[in-house]
């Protein structure tokens, strides 16, 4: 995240303030400013405690911190695509004899005129991401599937994120949504939170009124990790969630249910996911269906015989093209339904978004009805 800052804070001071035609007193302060904003995240948590991915201020002070450091982020971003773009045209020219015309490209005003388009859509963007979620059905068609789980219906909520903009109200929302559909089972496949149990733990009340006739299950996220693993695991199991941690359960006779742990468990030495140690004892033909946070553990399901996963923490990508981006740290998935060998793996968008980077450009928030259908 250092590197991310420098680089961002030097592309705009570099060539977006730098070269503007102010006395040096107003670049110098410039300068300052969009260091300032480039460092957003080290400089909250002086003010919001321990958690660096979690500052615990108010949402007064997150969002336009937010705001302006998603603003530098995608001015950076347009003066290098702006300054490529005359480089472009200058070679080109250059190919053929012709002189001029390149000078639009490197004038600094216009260069930085970029600045209103971007905050118009960041604007959006932001609203986007912030807005109450939408129901999407699908259907998994599954060819292992056993005839009596045809026509199951599982509600897949993850990455609610309860933090300064995601509180109570909100919750309670998404809850009164999710009962409306009237699934047979629900799971929620982590980062639930961003804060500690003692100040966001009664925002995350509201899950318990969650119903579905075959429970309600989850699974811990990287976010969970950040936030006091222990205590979030004792906060959420109070409110009616079971909470698998490399472990499942029989739901019926052919439906194994299992979750893992994430593999930001790492960091606070707590215990690693494990796919064999969750489905330890399960009989061949069960049908298994597996929580994972991080889609990144696929493979692994794939290999142990899994028929489902369901995962989140990617967030859909969260915007067109950046999508690209986040498929790569993810094998190239990112978003909807995957063959992975025999098992199939369904990443939802999310049900809510980060507080540090709440933008949604064509990926919406979502709160996901599966119906598993026999290909028969």
């Amino acid at each position: 995240m250092m590197i991310f800052s420098l680089f961002l804070g030097a592309v705009v001071i570099c060539r977006g303030i730098w070269p503007l035609k102010l006395s040096r007193k107003w670049k110098i302060i410039l300068s300052a400013a969009a260091a300032i904003i480039a460092f957003k995240f080290y400089i909250l948590r002086l003010f919001g405690g321990k958690m660096f991915f979690t500052p615990e201020l108010p949402g007064t002070v997150v969002l336009p911190a937010t705001w302006l450091f998603a603003l530098l982020m995608f001015f950076s971003l347009w003066l290098i695509a702006w300054d490529l773009l005359g480089l472009s045209v200058r070679i080109c020219r250059f190919i053929r004899r012709k002189k001029g015309g390149t000078v639009f490209f490197f004038d600094p005003v216009w260069r930085s005129a970029g600045l209103i388009p971007l905050a118009i859509l960041i604007s959006y963007g932001m609203y986007e991401g912030l807005k109450m979620p939408e129901v999407v059905r699908k259907d998994i068609v599954i060819s292992a599937l056993p005839p009596e789980l045809d026509g199951l219906q599982i509600l897949h909520l993850t990455d609610i994120h309860v933090d300064p903009f995601t509180g109570k109200n909100k919750v309670d929302r998404i809850v009164k949504m999710s009962n409306s559909l009237s699934p047979d089972l629900v799971v929620i496949t982590g980062d639930f939170v961003d804060g500690r149990v003692e100040v966001r733990g009664k925002d995350l009340a509201g899950l318990s009124k969650l119903q579905a006739p075959m429970g309600v299950f989850g699974v811990p996220g990287n976010h969970e990790y950040y936030s006091g693993y222990q205590q979030w695991l004792e906060a959420l199991r109070g409110c009616g969630i079971r909470m698998l941690t490399n472990e499942h359960v029989m739901l019926g006779d052919s439906l194994a249910l299992g979750g893992v742990t994430d593999p930001a468990a790492k960091v606070k030495r707590e215990e690693l996911p494990d796919v064999g140690k969750t489905f330890m004892g399960t009989k061949p033909e069960t049908f298994r269906i597996l929580l994972a946070h991080q889609p990144k553990l696929a493979d692994e399901a794939a290999a142990h015989g899994v028929d489902l996963q369901l995962s989140g923490h990617t967030h859909g990508g969260m915007i067109w093209g950046m999508d690209i981006l986040v498929g790569m740290f993810n094998k190239g998935r990112y978003s909807g339904e995957y063959d992975i060998g025999n098992m199939k793996l369904f990443i939802s968008n999310g049900t809510g978004i980060w507080n540090g980077f709440p933008l949604r450009l064509g990926h919406r928030s979502e709160i996901v009805l599966l119906t598993l259908r026999s290909a028969k």
